[in-house]
């Protein structure tokens, strides 16, 4: 019929993709959020993220089990999956770890050098080209960000911090989130259902946390319903649904474009912050949001 457009099962699957990187990376902002007022607390941070994966996977175990959906990990699958664990605790236990060095806005800013990782991982291991729109998108992310954390980001550190160690620790993180991001591409996980890929892959990662903090000493049962409340948001919100929208993402559109609408985490990390803990909103930020909106609308317009 004339006048009706109607898009190939690719370009559907496309712009799901691109709506879920987005949903997903916003949901992922929410980490400071959750993350600051447990950590001022006094709960460790390998104890917080345990219980942030626990519940998680315990929520995803409950939908899948609604969804009556298979919860088994095929056999070719342990080693991938193991591997994605591992990047995806050192990603998630550095970012937090950051917070004890700077505003959750900036931690939330650096963590985001995952895209240049993601790109660099493809170009060395994997010998992939990058297209000109995705470094074009990349470079003005990165000048983004240089205005969120460097130009913005007067009063960034905390007081008495290593800032060196700081921005090593989450630089890290971010090398870290990029590996898991192109592990997840490029293993065999890829052909699970990302519900079930994101549940074994919190699952693993609660407990290695688990050992890790028990080991260390730093294991305590919560009580405190404040602090109950925060780690149900941390699991839930950026957890569960970050980590369900970001895969899905990687699946559908690439580790490539889905790390750089990554962008909208720093970004929504920034205005979090600056509305619940009074971190500072100048000019630079304001620039270094809109030039993350631009990096981000390069990928959803440019033609596949």
């Amino acid at each position: 019929m004339k006048g009706i457009s109607v898009q190939s099962p690719s370009a559907v699957s496309r712009w799901k993709g691109i709506i879920a990187g987005i949903l997903g990376a916003g949901f992922f902002g929410f980490i400071p959020v959750f993350s600051k007022p447990v950590l001022e607390a006094g709960l460790s941070p390998t104890c917080l993220l345990f219980y942030r994966f626990a519940i998680a996977s315990l929520i995803i175990a409950l939908m899948l089990g609604v969804k009556r959906q298979p919860i088994s990990l095929p056999r070719d699958c342990w080693k991938c999956m193991g591997l994605i664990a591992i990047f995806y605790c050192f990603s998630g236990g550095l970012l937090v770890l950051g917070f004890k060095y700077m505003s959750g806005g900036v931690t939330e800013v650096l963590h985001f050098t995952y895209p240049i990782w993601v790109m660099l991982i493809l170009l060395c291991f994997f010998k992939e080209k990058i297209r000109v729109s995705s470094a074009i998108a990349i470079i003005i992310a990165i000048v983004g960000i240089y205005c969120l954390g460097v130009l913005g980001g007067t009063e960034a550190f905390m007081p008495g911090a290593n800032r060196v160690a700081g921005v090593v620790i989450v630089v890290a993180s971010g090398l870290a989130c990029g590996s898991y991001i192109v592990a997840i591409n490029k293993s065999n996980a890829r052909k699970l259902s990302s519900m079930t890929l994101t549940f074994w892959m919190l699952s693993l990662s609660a407990l290695i946390f688990l050992v890790v903090s028990v080991a260390g000493g730093s294991f305590e049962v919560v009580t405190d319903g404040t602090m109950i409340a925060n780690l149900a948001g941390l699991a839930l919100v950026a957890t569960v649904l970050s980590n369900f929208f970001q895969v899905y993402s990687i699946k559908y559109i690439g580790s490539t474009q889905a790390a750089i609408l990554g962008a909208v985490e720093p970004a929504t990390g920034v205005v979090m912050c600056i509305i619940l803990f009074d971190e500072t909103l100048n000019v630079p930020i304001v620039a270094g949001i809109a030039l993350i909106f631009a990096a981000v609308m390069i990928v959803v317009t440019r033609n596949k």
